[in-house]
């Protein structure tokens, strides 16, 4: 609970974003329009639009999170003008359409937290034609870093003070997306947006962006640092980068190069970056001046693939593994006639040999209950 306190304070507390949001409300938002407030944590943007004059709203989040929205709304008074729904929002149902979608997954990188795709599933399902959507476009931001900080990130594996047989991971860390906090000093280049991506209409299944960056200085380039610009509503913009002010200090990204090279002043490096809109894949590809090599990174080099992620591409008939038994063991007994007390009862009783450890049987057939039966 401490962690998911600390979590949503931090959302709260970055300083101008409320009020930004509040703008982009104000810009959009008509008097008596229902709301959908996606991933709404602990409510906080569905509030805002209830006092903004929004006659309803329907806060959807699948996190504990959204037990403390409902326990908020009901002592604030306004359960019955804000519904809690515990759920995927791919997953949610509601029971009328909305005028307004509202979020705030963009991440530090603008796509990176899954926006573009949860926008896009709740544009299709949930709002009603002519709806409006806040945010209504991120565009991702890249320049040159220069940063023996973010250097470090991506070269603490390779170290000598590592154990030489866990050296190879380095290669992950490569391909990884680090978090960083930029100061206008790491960077060793201008900033270039490389395109932007609509949330308010369709916007196509991929997106693949390029540019070219330009040194300020010789240095060594170690990656790409990356954050994002965001339309919120005609004329109202919020923005994580270090160079801009006023702005919202959340973190940024750092995208290493494999292998640093150095630069000098007025030379161009080509950068291209290609996402998946579920925010899982990042792909950046940086070509250093003078001919060197083209050096291609990926999140999908990082990804430690398990029998989950394989199995798919069996061709061999499956079958049940022992979590997949106990569970339909489990979910054969809710019939609309027993009770959670008597299911465990009778798992415990029946078909005690399906974990080793009893009481371990016992929290998943609770777990089981409390995820798929009501």
């Amino acid at each position: 609970m401490v962690s998911l306190l600390d979590e949503h304070h931090g959302y709260l507390s970055l300083a101008g974003r409320s009020e930004i949001y509040g703008q982009a409300i104000e810009a959009l938002l008509r008097p008596g329009d229902v709301v959908a407030d996606l991933g709404c944590g602990v409510g906080v943007l569905g509030l805002q639009c209830l006092q903004a004059g929004a006659a309803r709203a329907y806060g959807i989040d699948y996190s504990d999170a959204i037990e403390l929205a409902r326990e908020t709304m009901a002592r604030a008074g306004l359960s019955d003008r804000y519904t809690c729904i515990r759920n995927s929002t791919y997953r949610a149902q509601l029971p009328e359409q909305v005028d307004l979608i509202i979020c705030d997954h963009v991440g530090y990188f603008g796509f990176d937290y899954g926006i573009v795709e949860m926008m896009a599933d709740a544009r299709r399902r949930l709002l009603k034609p002519g709806g409006r959507t806040i945010p209504q476009a991120v565009a991702p931001v890249v320049a040159g870093v220069s940063s023996a900080e973010c250097l470090e990130q991506a070269s603490w594996w390779a170290e000598d003070d590592f154990p030489e047989e866990y050296h190879w991971l380095n290669t992950y860390a490569r391909n990884t997306k680090h978090t960083a906090m930029f100061k206008p000093d790491d960077l060793c280049s201008a900033p270039v947006t490389l395109g932007s991506v609509r949330l308010d209409r369709e916007d196509g299944e991929a997106s693949a962006m390029a540019g070219t960056l330009v040194a300020t200085r010789d240095c060594r380039f170690d990656g790409l640092g990356g954050w994002f610009e965001c339309e919120m509503a005609p004329g109202v913009t919020m923005t994580n980068s270090p160079l801009a002010e006023p702005r919202i200090d959340r973190n940024h990204v750092f995208l290493p190069c494999e292998q640093a090279f150095d630069v000098k002043a007025g030379d161009e490096i080509a950068v291209a970056l290609r996402f998946r809109h579920d925010g899982e894949m990042i792909a950046w590809d940086v070509t250093p001046p003078g001919g060197a090599p083209r050096q291609r990174m990926s999140t999908w080099k990082s990804k430690v693939l398990t029998p989950a992620d394989l199995v798919a591409e069996k061709d061999t008939p499956l079958s049940l593994n022992p979590t997949g038994t106990a569970r339909r063991v489990i979910l054969s007994l809710v019939d609309g006639m027993r009770s959670a007390a008597e299911i465990e009862a009778l798992v415990m009783e029946q078909h005690n040999d399906l974990f080793p450890n009893p009481a371990e049987l016992r929290r998943f057939v609770r777990r089981e209950l409390g995820h798929a039966a009501q």
